[in-house]
């Protein structure tokens, strides 16, 4: 194979830029950026986010208050339309990259299966 590993992650990266999963992504973000109380929701919920999954990488319990009032600011992003296209859009582009993931490991997975 002519291609290295390397110069084939390039070359995903470049097909994910061009996908229609990235387009609605960066569709829908645009969306948020022209709202500012949307953009500040959105901020908002990505801030909390971010702070929960510092504090379980860091070894430190997540508070039911902090899951609770996480839960609340998903529901109020769920109904707002903007945000809601986001999250389907993000959601089609996390479905790709478990499609490249699974492609990524499958030799892994034949290897030990004693298919390789």
């Amino acid at each position: 194979m002519s291609m290295t590993v390397l110069e084939a992650a390039k070359h995903l990266e470049e097909a994910i830029r061009h996908s229609q999963p990235f387009a609605q992504l960066r569709q829908a973000y645009a969306e948020i950026q022209r709202d500012s109380a949307t953009r500040q929701m959105f901020e908002h919920f990505r801030s909390m986010q971010q702070e929960i999954q510092t504090k379980q990488m860091n070894g430190f319990e997540v508070t039911e208050a902090e899951i609770e009032a996480l839960q609340r600011a998903m529901a109020s992003i769920e109904a707002n339309g903007k945000l809601g296209k986001l999250i389907q859009a993000e959601q089609r582009l996390n479905e790709l990259f478990a499609q490249v993931t699974n492609a990524m490991f499958r030799p892994i997975e034949d290897l030990y299966a004693g298919r390789s």
